[in-house]
């Protein structure tokens, strides 16, 4: 969730997004269906993220989201208003998430996107400039989501032709591992060994986990699977509640048991993650567990990244 908050004296203005409910981590594909499609199950998300549960949100999201034309436009933005303050800035790099949570660092400086987060904060203040007469309200309409899609969408073409090369060049090193390991098997194990899950290090142990799942698929990896490899890591390894295409889902659900990840739903379970996150808001201890396959699992939760204003640039 985003806060502005002052000190006592009124000299600083510091901006916290934080997560200290059910996170839910959204591919795009589930942002629009549950904007255009269901009324009921729009309505009942909206309500579990009022009462506590955060979205996960990146920049990426942001400039696919504004791809949509008309009324799917329309549907989306009021979708994003009505999630209101309720998010967290996420970074989707997860090479740079990966140097941070080995360093030991809390769950916040691992997972926010700072950068995203500042120019964010700075483009809702140009538009109020000085002089305008208009006077900036912090209330949480300030901080809805549906304002950054105009800004981001001319990003998505540059997004685009980034993806598309970390699309072949995965695709390429993948495929040079492969044919190594059906040489010599035991490279497999050599390069990309089966690790433990660590709670203090879970984006580590899904990075490495699909990519030695990805070594072994080389040939069926496709277009996109860049991106949906990196929303695959920072969804399951720091959120309670995520989205995955069936692929994806089936990749994640291979990695070694017992582990602390995400619950996935594909695209036909949307109906149960609501129903699921209902559950877990209903929950007293409902900021330390998530649900799973019916059961209770303890789940790690918790995290708060402060940006202050004066670090911003308009």
């Amino acid at each position: 969730m985003i806060r502005a908050t002052f000190k006592p004296d009124g000299s600083i203005l510091t901006l916290n997004a934080s997560v200290n409910g059910p996170a839910v981590y959204l591919d795009n594909w589930a942002f629009i269906e549950l904007a255009k499609k269901d009324p009921s199950r729009r309505r009942r998300f909206i309500d579990v993220v009022r009462s506590g549960a955060e979205v996960l949100f990146s920049v990426t999201n942001a400039a696919e989201l504004s791809g949509p034309k008309g009324h799917s436009a329309e549907a989306i933005k009021a979708f994003l208003d009505e999630i209101g303050p309720h998010w967290f800035p996420v970074r989707l790099d997860v090479t740079e998430a990966i140097k941070h949570e080995t360093k030991g660092e809390d769950r916040g400086a691992v997972c926010i996107d700072e950068h995203f987060f500042k120019s964010y904060i700075a483009d809702r203040m140009r538009s109020c400039p000085a002089g305008s007469g208009k006077v900036i309200s912090l209330a949480d309409e300030f901080f809805s989501l549906a304002s950054i899609l105009d800004r981001v969408g001319p990003q998505w073409k540059s997004i685009q032709e980034g993806s598309a090369d970390f699309d072949k060049m995965l695709k390429n090193k993948m495929s040079v591992v492969r044919g190594k390991c059906k040489r010599d098997p035991s490279l497999l194990d050599a390069k990309f060994p089966q690790i433990p899950f660590d709670p203090a290090h879970p984006a580590y142990f899904v990075y490495y986990g699909l990519l030695r799942i990805m070594a072994i698929e080389a040939n069926s990896l496709t277009k996109g699977d860049g991106l949906d490899f990196c929303h695959a890591v920072m969804g399951c390894a720091f959120a309670n509640f995520t989205t995955l295409d069936t692929t994806w889902k089936r990749r994640i659900a291979s990695l070694p048991k017992p582990n602390w990840l995400a619950c996935v739903y594909s695209r036909s379970e949307l109906d149960r993650m609501v129903s699921d996150i209902e559950f877990a808001i209903a929950k007293p201890d409902r900021r330390s567990y998530l649900v799973l396959n019916g059961s209770i699992r303890k789940k790690l939760t918790g995290t708060e990244a402060p940006c202050r204003i004066n670090e911003l640039s308009f």
